[in-house]
């Protein structure tokens, strides 16, 4: 992987063999991609006129926008969320290394920009800071902090928990102070991987978790919700919740009234499809049949989702058992092709469609004349295949060094 750190006090052009702006049908050649102040100007065909600024060759790359992850957690390892948990209480420096690793990773897997899915120490949010800082490389980070849950449920390692909504909308105030770009709330338990279909609690009502949507709502914060069954993801769309994540078993009522409302979905598949295709069984009673069985259930749904028009973004739960950082992002984009996605649709959804989500449109996601130049290329048509993004070989970051720019 090749870092090229684009300077806003300097003019540019880019000239790739191809370039898939995040719209067009494909790939296109023969343009050129103009970069002033730090921003991105236009695309004109190279033999058009005059160049000014400098002229950056990029032979038989495509260059095409950064890609997008809607959910990782900065404070989980992949491997083992309770070694984790008494990590951060024991071993902070550790888990500042490692941090450094995972933000590293992204970039180098052309994921350049995340949203951090929460903990209740704020690491996903210190590392926002200390990237914005230029403490160390690493992505754009959308950060929630810490989350919202109902204290006796499912959640105690994602936020302090709150005994009434009351006390939720004073977290989320706080929240706010603190510098969050985004809340999250936790609706509904885990999925079971024991009994095929069983959901932990749900946490909310409708009239309750409206509440806590239209305080952070009024603070300028768009909401994820962690919720999963049929009535749990039903309460949180009408209550105004800005994207359901993981949303397993869901059913048909609740994609077309995701549709009505255009609440997003991020579907969340590498958590499972990492487990069923290495043949891993996560713990001691987990049953892999069940899981395979939660996995097919999702696929199809994420088929029907796309052909009800419900808005669908790419988000990995990286840091999840056996869901590493940064390269499980391939074999995300894979499990939407084995849903039966075409290629155009799934890289829609990994840039711009992703990119709207976290409300990062002019940062990350589109090659477009007012937009950021936070680019990646690759070396082939990824409308071709999917397999050119499994190693990007270049990320253009339009930074002093490798931090990416502050919003």
């Amino acid at each position: 992987m090749k870092f090229l750190k684009l300077s806003s006090q300097k003019d540019y052009i880019l000239i790739p063999d191809m370039i898939w702006d995040g719209f067009s049908a494909k790939p296109v050649p023969g343009l050129a991609v103009h970069i002033s102040s730090g921003l991105i100007t236009r695309l004109a065909p190279v033999e058009a006129g005059a160049f000014a600024g400098e002229v950056i060759p990029l032979p038989g790359i495509t260059l095409m926008p950064g890609l997008v992850d809607c959910h990782v957690h900065f404070s989980m390892n992949s491997e083992n969320l309770f070694q984790a948990i008494e990590d951060w209480e024991n071993d902070i420096n550790g888990i500042n290394v490692k941090c450094r690793q995972y933000a590293l990773a992204y970039l180098e897997s052309g994921v350049l920009s995340v949203r951090d899915g929460s903990d209740r120490m704020n690491i996903g949010l210190r590392v926002r800071n200390e990237i914005m800082a230029g403490k160390y490389p690493g992505p754009v980070v959308t950060a929630t902090g810490r989350a919202i849950y109902r204290k006796g449920c499912y959640g105690n390692f994602l936020g302090p928990g709150a005994a009434s909504v009351d006390e939720a909308l004073t977290q989320i105030d706080s929240f706010a102070g603190e510098g969050i770009d985004q809340l999250k709330v936790v609706v509904s338990g885990l999925v079971s991987f024991k009994e095929f279909g069983s959901i932990g609690a749900q946490q909310f009502t409708t009239a309750e978790l409206s509440a806590i949507v239209n305080r952070a709502h009024s603070l300028g914060l768009r909401v994820m919700a962690h919720v999963s069954s049929a009535a749990a993801v039903e309460t949180a769309v009408n209550a105004g919740v800005d994207s359901i994540e993981h949303g397993y078993f869901l059913e048909t009522r609740q994609l077309k009234l995701m549709a009505q409302q255009k609440t997003a979905w991020i579907p969340t598949l590498a958590p499972l499809g990492n487990l069923v295709c290495g043949g891993i069984v996560p713990y001691d009673g987990a049953d892999l049949r069940v899981i395979s069985e939660s996995l097919e259930i999702q696929l199809a749904r994420v088929r029907e989702a796309h052909a009800l028009g419900v808005i669908i973004g790419i988000g990995t739960d990286a840091g999840a058992n056996h869901v590493p950082h940064g390269s499980s992002y391939y074999d995300e984009l894979c499990y939407y092709s084995n849903a039966g996605l075409d290629n155009y649709t799934i890289l829609s959804m990994a840039t711009r469609i992703s990119a709207q989500i976290l409300d990062r449109p002019k940062l990350s996601g589109v090659i477009a004349p007012g937009s950021k130049p936070f680019l990646i290329g690759v070396n082939g048509n990824p409308m071709k295949s999917l397999e050119v993004l499994k190693n990007p070989v270049l990320a253009v970051l339009p930074v002093s060094g490798l931090s990416p720019f502050t919003p």
